[in-house]
């Protein structure tokens, strides 16, 4: 079940909390996490927003959020599926139905960020038409701005 939650909320911050390790233990302990790479709870307020929270049962298992990026573009941020429930098809769904709302507040173009050692993450965006549009190399590693055109032709 995906339900619209707070980003402040219990099940948010402990999902965030266990991403933000996830992503430390692949980068090593310097990596400073930054509201540019993983914006701030506030960006999922407003119009053409939204945090969501997949659970199983009662038990939150991922998590994620939508937010207007430009005009006609939107961006999907802090996207993760905790460890236990992966291969579930939760983030087939939650990518899915971020993109519906995406489109549904009128964007044409959905965009992320992500870094090449969330290896699983680059191969569900690959799988579902994500392409790159841009490379970072930050303190030794590859970061990707990754694009899905939501509408053919647009």
């Amino acid at each position: 079940m995906i339900r619209h939650e707070d980003a402040t909320g219990e099940a948010s911050r402990a999902l965030f909390a266990e991403y933000i390790d996830l992503v430390r233990e692949r980068l090593g302990d310097a990596f400073v996490p930054t509201e540019q790479i993983f914006a701030t709870e506030d960006d999922f307020h407003g119009p053409g927003a939204a945090w969501l929270v997949v659970y199983e049962g009662d038990v939150p298992v991922a998590c994620g959020g939508v937010r207007e990026l430009a005009p006609g573009v939107a961006e999907i941020k802090r996207m993760f599926v905790t460890a236990s429930a992966r291969g579930r098809g939760h983030a087939r769904a939650l990518l899915a139905e971020l993109e519906r709302l995406a489109a549904q507040s009128g964007c044409d173009r959905v965009r992320l960020y992500t870094t090449g050692v969330l290896r699983e993450a680059g191969a569900l965006y690959s799988a579902c038409g994500y392409r790159p549009v841009g490379v970072v190399a930050i303190d030794g590693r590859i970061d990707l701005w990754l694009e899905k055109r939501l509408r053919p032709g647009s």
